[in-house]
């Protein structure tokens, strides 16, 4: 029986060994994947979306063909096969810099397109290069998109100043197989976030959330938005009657009725409507001289040396979107200027000249007094039509260039846009026509940068009914503004408190609907302008007998006080009571020393500081300080909306980068000047000459 059993072993023994034997031989005769290379695909898996993305996919999320195209990709990348390798390039991984705000992964478009289209580069045959030639020749089996990724985090370990900005959302742009649909895509990515195979987002506990994703592409509905048709029939028709003008000017019998007009002439018809678009005369109107007998030449310069400053402030704020050290470009906007107050110049002049051109009208206040109230309501009701007459085209041309402009950015840019103007103006663009945006949330507004101009039509509003009253009832009007003073101050104290203002910038940024926009917040400049207007008119000037070196003395403590309000740090280490305080003392005082600075320029002192503003260059572009005020927001976001890449700030680079940028600004000013301003100021004021005409008839 044993020997049996011993037998059958040994049999067995025969039968097994040959298998086992070919097992080993096969087994070794395999291509063993090397340690490195295993080593490779782990790291890959953890640093690259793209990478980890072909490593979990499966039926069950996505089809066949997105599929096995990731499957090609892994294989090509784990064979360092050319195209594969490109492909993997152009596609984002983790970058440094995520702790102070840069949440742009967004690889390289340029080599995505290289992966499906040979690239032409001239290289000479003669000289000698490690490079692969492959690189620029070989192209993958498949067809690829570049996409952009948009993903939510909510990781602790990175700097989040409370500014728009910085939202805490990673760009991440890979170049994604055609056949991958954005829903498979999606899953995909939600897939691999479920995991902890990414290394970034297990390290900065970023718990990443998918958003949405672009292609990058333009979109059709982009062309047939309202605004749109709009924009493009307002700018033909311009250009148009524009274009009739110059044909008209020709004419000789047009030129003689339009060179020196008698009071018989004038006619409302249309060739003095069409000759209002003439770009010649407007050319020398925007370009003329500065009258000799002007009283406030250095105010021309003024308003367009503040319209520069605050480009200035725009081109760092809206470079955040871009920009890959935020934290840097946070602390230059920080201490670039005073932003709270620095706008108020804009009011103190609109403020001083409508009281100036007002009470210097002897004819316009006889008016006032003979007129009934009915009859004053009209006549104010005139004025205000002129002036909205006189800003409202460019005004509307903006609001329309920034509704389609921002949704054809929001379709081709890498970037995310926080602030989607569209989205806005679809919704509320009645409040722009009305020029009431500033009285709602500042994230609901249609262009943003527009809330000033809101203001101004506002205060000189209020300040027609306050000059009319006062030409009847000084007294009355004197506690209207008492009122209105002590209204803006608790307004400021209430909304101060409450809302823990503490002077900071990010607080500025938080609070921008109620501590920075709203009318109350900025009355007070209008009104000391409109004060120190009536001031320079109504009174006479009292001459203070004080040596030379006295008035040098004051004249020095204005300028230093002037620019001291302007550039003075911020200082955030006070209570909420006391930085509230400090900011209404610095608008009071900011104002006060510019209308001291108005009314010294008009008697012909401080000459050493207006000289500066008197210059022929700011005379010359005083004209488009308006239409750069308006444009400079769309034209300033362009430059990093249109950018495939993140930016890095540094001061050398941002400087030459504005002087270009402001060069532009004022050339593309200029020409909206001449064709949307000028002309409907003509028109405007041959209104006026034939309601006259009328009126004497």
């Amino acid at each position: 029986m044993c020997s049996m059993i011993v037998t059958v072993t040994f049999v067995c023994t025969l039968i097994i060994t040959p298998a086992i034997a070919n097992d080993i031989c096969t087994a070794n005769a395999l291509p063993r994947v090397p340690a490195s290379q295993r080593n490779l695909h782990e790291t890959f898996q953890r640093t690259s979306l793209l990478y980890g993305l072909s490593t979990i996919g499966n039926e069950y999320l996505i089809k066949q063909e997105c599929q096995e195209q990731l499957q090609l990709f892994q294989l090509g990348v784990r064979t360092k096969m050319p195209w594969a390798v490109k492909m993997f390039d152009a596609s984002a991984s983790l970058e440094p810099g995520f702790t102070f705000g840069h949440n742009f992964w967004l690889g390289n478009s340029e080599i995505c397109s290289a992966v499906s289209r040979q690239t032409h580069v001239q290289i000479s045959t003669y000289l000698r290069h490690q490079m692969k030639p492959e690189l620029l020749t070989e192209v993958a089996p498949f067809n690829v998109d570049f996409r952009v990724l948009y993903l939510r985090h909510n990781s602790s370990w990175q700097v989040d100043a409370a500014v728009i900005a910085f939202a805490s959302r990673l760009h991440v742009g890979l170049c994604l197989p055609s056949a991958c649909t954005a829903h498979e895509v999606q899953q995909l990515v939600q897939a691999y976030l479920s995991t902890d195979l990414n290394a970034a987002n297990e390290f900065y506990e970023m718990n990443l959330q998918y958003d949405y994703a672009k292609d990058l592409k333009l979109k059709s509905t982009t062309f047939r938005r309202t605004s749109f048709y709009l924009t493009c029939f307002f700018l033909a028709t311009t250009i148009a009657l524009t274009v009739a003008a110059s044909l008209l000017r020709k004419s000789q019998d047009l030129y003689k009725a339009n060179a020196r007009p008698h009071k018989s002439e004038l006619n409302l018809n249309i060739t003095s409507f069409i000759a209002c678009f003439d770009f010649d005369a407007n050319w020398l109107h925007v370009f003329a001289p500065a009258k000799a007998e002007h009283t406030f030449t250095a105010l021309n310069g003024l308003r367009f040396g503040s319209a520069i400053c605050v480009t200035v402030y725009h081109y760092l704020m809206f470079l955040f979107h871009g920009t890959r050290n935020k934290v840097t470009l946070y602390n230059y906007q920080a201490y670039v200027g005073n932003v709270d107050i620095f706008v108020d110049i804009f009011f103190t002049i609109s403020g001083f000249l409508q009281a100036f051109n007002h009470f210097r009208n002897v004819k316009l206040l006889a008016v006032i007094r003979q007129n009934s109230l009915k009859q004053n309501f009209k006549l104010m009701g005139l004025h205000l039509f002129h002036r909205y007459l006189r800003l409202a085209p460019l005004y509307f041309l903006t609001i329309g260039l920034s509704d389609f402009g921002s949704k054809l950015l929001d379709d081709i840019s890498v970037f995310h846009i926080e602030h989607k103007v569209y989205a806005n103006c679809e919704k509320y663009w009645w409040r722009n026509v009305l020029l009431i945006q500033n009285f709602f949330d500042h994230n609901d507004m249609c262009g943003l940068w527009t809330w000033s101009l809101a203001c101004d039509m506002q205060f000189s509003i209020l300040a027609t009914v306050l000059l009319f009253l006062y030409v009847k009832h000084p007294k009355r009007t004197k506690l209207c503004l008492a009122a209105l003073t002590g209204t803006s101050i608790a307004y400021t104290y209430t909304f101060g408190l409450k809302l823990n203002f503490d002077q900071t910038i990010e607080a500025t940024f938080t609070f921008l609907t109620e501590i920075y926009t709203h009318p109350f917040a900025r009355i007070l400049a209008y009104m000391c302008g409109g004060i120190a207007g009536w001031y320079f008119v109504v009174q006479k000037p009292t001459e203070w007998h004080f040596t030379k070196q006295i008035k040098h003395f004051f004249d020095y403590l204005v300028a230093l006080v002037f620019f001291g309000c302007i550039f003075m740090p911020t200082n955030h280490n006070f209570s909420v009571f006391t930085s509230t305080t400090i900011l209404l003392l610095e608008r009071f005082i900011f104002t006060a020393t510019s209308c001291i600075l108005i009314l010294s320029n008009a008697h012909g002192r401080m000459r050493w500081f207006f000289r500066f503003f008197e210059t022929i260059f700011f005379q010359k572009f005083n004209r488009v300080a308006y239409a750069m005020f308006l444009i400079n927001p769309i034209v300033v976001f362009a430059l990093p909306g249109f950018s495939r890449s993140n930016l890095y700030a540094n001061p050398l680079s941002l400087f030459a980068e504005f002087i270009g940028l402001l060069v532009i600004l004022v050339l593309l000013s200029t020409l909206l000047t001449l064709l949307f301003d000028i002309p409907y100021q003509n028109l405007s004021r041959l209104l006026i000459q034939y309601q006259m005409r009328k009126k004497v008839d």
